[in-house]
Formats: C-alpha cells, sequence, structure tokens
C-alpha cells in the first residue's frame, strides 16, 4: 500500500472513482506478480441479473481453472476520500449519505454496509479512506462523532456506540482499524485501511 500510494501522489490522482480504479488494478498486478490466485474487479455489482444493482468500488475474485464457472467474489471493498473539499454536504460520505431535493441518498460508505445495499451476503467486508488532508487520528475522532450524532437521531435504521471505529494503528502511510456493522438481520465485521496522500 505505500507503493500505492507513492504513485498516485506523483500522478496527482485525488478523485474517488480514480483512486479506486487504480487500487483495483494495482491489487490485481500485485497478485499477478506473485502469482496469488485472486484478482480485482472494479464496480463489483451485487446482483449482475439486475442492471441498476448497486455495485461496491471493488471485489476481489478467487481465479479458477474452470473457465465456465464465475470466479467467486472472497471480499468487496468500498473507497472514500477523507476529504474536506467534497463539499459540505458530502463531507460525512464516509459514514453517511446526503439529502438532495428533499430526500435522503444513501451513498455513505459505512451506511451502504449497514443497510445491506453493499455485502448483503457477506459478513466481512472492508473500506479503504484515501485521506488526503488531516491525520489518521483527526479523522477517526470525526468518524466517531458523526456515528455518535446519528446514535441521536431517531433515524432508520438506528445507530449504536458499538459501531464506533476501535482505535486506530498506524504504521507508515497505513491506518488500520475495525468496527462492527449492526444490520436489519445480522452484523458485519468491517475493516477500515487508510491510505495517507498528504504530502
Amino acid at each position: 500500500m505505500p507503493l500505492f500510494a507513492s504513485s498516485v501522489q506523483q500522478e496527482n490522482i485525488n478523485n474517488e472513482n480514480g483512486l479506486n480504479r487504480r487500487l483495483a488494478r494495482f491489487i490485481t498486478n500485485i497478485a499477478d506478480n506473485h502469482e496469488l490466485p485472486y484478482f480485482a474487479q472494479s464496480e463489483s455489482m451485487e446482483d449482475e441479473t439486475r442492471g441498476d444493482s448497486p455495485a461496491t468500488d471493488f471485489g476481489i475474485h478467487l481465479k479458477i481453472d474452470d473457465i465456465s464457472v464465475d470466479p467467486p467474489k472472497i471480499a468487496i471493498f468500498e473507497g472514500k476520500r477523507l476529504s474536506g473539499d467534497t463539499g459540505t454536504s458530502r463531507r460525512r460520505e464516509y459514514v453517511i449519505g446526503h439529502e438532495k431535493n428533499g430526500k435522503h441518498v444513501p451513498c455513505g460508505g459505512i451506511e451502504r454496509f449497514k443497510c445491506s445495499l453493499h455485502g448483503r451476503n457477506f459478513r466481512h467486508a472492508g473500506i479503504i479512506g484515501y485521506i488526503q488532508e488531516e491525520t489518521p487520528g483527526y479523522w477517526w475522532k470525526q468518524i466517531n462523532s458523526w456515528i455518535s450524532e446519528l446514535m441521536l437521531q431517531q433515524a432508520t435504521p438506528m445507530w449504536s456506540c458499538d459501531e464506533q471505529l476501535l482505535p486506530i494503528s498506524t504504521s507508515k502511510q497505513i491506518s488500520q482499524s475495525a468496527s462492527i456493522v449492526i444490520r436489519e438481520a445480522d452484523k458485519l465485521h468491517l475493516t477500515h485501511l487508510w491510505i495517507n496522500l498528504v504530502v
């Protein structure tokens, strides 16, 4: 991941779609170079039989020898920028979506897993955070404060203090944390991997 961070910093990629697509290709190239049995796919749809299906930013698929069988998806990730220049309405998008024309748009990273728009059939998933300003500690506090605010609202679905991020650990340009997402039918274990792109 530090190698990926250096690559996107040099090329000045700072939009979410570009970062997600570049990371998916990076993961696939690393897997190929090390002969690992998986690859990454951008815009990994939840249900490919539906054209309007929600899609996580990328999925990890297992390579299989039988070309008549679709490679099984073994992991899913959502990618979100951690930056102040996303605009006021989208600043909290790592956690929760925003209002548009009087309606809530469920585009928050954690929110999509919570509402089972992403990862319905998974018990583990991940969010990649691209830190483009401030520090990992700053974003850890911000995200937990946004979840605290949601706990006080009478919104559906309800949020719980159990969903806050555990203490963060940082090594070089990579930070890691974990949280539980309480869904209607079960719980999802969410891994948070943050890549520090602040120069």
